[in-house]
Order: C-alpha cells, then structure tokens, then sequence
C-alpha cells in the first residue's frame, strides 16, 4: 500500500482505475469514493463512462507534470463537479483530505459540458472566465504562455 501522501496521487489512482475499467461494470460511488479520491458526488453509480473520463484526465495530468495528489467531484446536470490534479503530493489532516497549494489543474466533469483551468503557483485560477478553454491543447497553450 502506498504511503498517506501517494495514496491520492495520480498514478496511484490510475492504477485502480484502470483495473476497474478493465472489470467493466458501474460501481456504487459510496463503495470506491476512498480508492479513487472522489470527494463528493451527486450520482449513485459511477459507471464505466465516468471512469473513462477519470482515466483521460489523469493520463493528460501526468503527461503534464501534475502527478500528485488528484481529486474527483462527480457531477450531475447543473451541479458542482470537477477533477483537480496537483504537482505536489496531498496532505491529510483529521481524516479528511485537503488539495495542497500551488500548481493543478482543473475539468469540468459534468455531461454537459467540458471545460479546463490552472492554478499557477501564487494560488490563481486561470483563464478569467471559467469556460473559455475547452480542449486540452488550449490548456498547454496557457499554461505555456504564462
């Protein structure tokens, strides 16, 4: 088992995942949330579609650098959502486990829509409206010209 710290971190996850996907079935969200650092939900089930969508993520994540802690809010239409993945490793404090600062990016994890942002390392979120970079091509552009 890894470490408190590499518990959450994107490889780590991925791993799981990948495992899942590979046994093809849903999964009750309140069976696996722990395994794959989903910290709320709105649906029951996470199906196969939604861990596939995890699994882009966090390869994109990784081939960008951002291999520590990752989180997941699993959204439905019209709520809150979104996977985060960070450069540096998570920190659990009480049980409960909190994104760290600096670097990370962001997407949107909803059905109806896909967006990004990053986080630079003063803690600032970017672009200034929340869905003007819709691909992931967009996202290295930026990230790339700050």
């Amino acid at each position: 088992m890894n470490g408190p710290k590499e518990r959450y971190n994107a490889e780590a996850v991925l791993t799981r995942l990948e495992s899942m996907i590979e046994r093809g079935c849903s999964r009750k969200i309140s069976d696996v949330y722990d395994e794959l650092s989903i910290f709320d939900w709105w649906p029951e089930k996470l199906t196969v579609a939604h861990m596939k969508q995890m699994r882009t993520f966090l390869r994109e994540a990784l081939k960008l650098g951002y291999n520590g802690y990752v989180c997941f809010k699993v959204g439905a239409s019209g709520c809150a959502n979104g996977m985060w993945a960070h450069k540096a490793e998570g920190r659990v404090k009480d049980g409960y486990c909190y994104s760290p600062s600096g670097e990370a990016i962001y997407r949107s994890f909803t059905p109806d829509y896909t967006y990004y942002s990053y986080c630079d390392e003063a803690g600032h979120w970017h672009p200034g409206h929340y869905n003007e970079l819709k691909t992931i091509k967009q996202l290295e552009a930026l990230i790339a010209s700050l």
